[in-house]
């Protein structure tokens, strides 16, 4: 795959999961209170695990772009 292309599939997977905090009709799903997980409202958990998958998201981003020799 093109360097283009491996970055626009990152950015539209990140894109997708990052508006699930910010469109409404997507974000409405999410905000309540119940069920709590792990002890806390289910959209503080959400939010969360949002941060979480990002992260790794990044984190496959720049392996990948280090062993293509990408990284400048």
């Amino acid at each position: 795959m093109s360097r283009g292309k491996v970055t626009l599939i990152f950015f539209i997977f990140c894109w997708s999961v990052l508006s699930t905090l910010v469109v409404p009709p997507i974000f409405q799903y999410f905000n309540r209170i119940e069920p709590r997980v792990f002890g806390i409202p289910f959209l503080a958990y959400w939010i969360l695990l949002v941060c979480i998958i990002l992260s790794l998201t990044l984190i496959v981003w720049y392996i990948v772009e280090d062993k293509r020799g990408e990284l400048d």
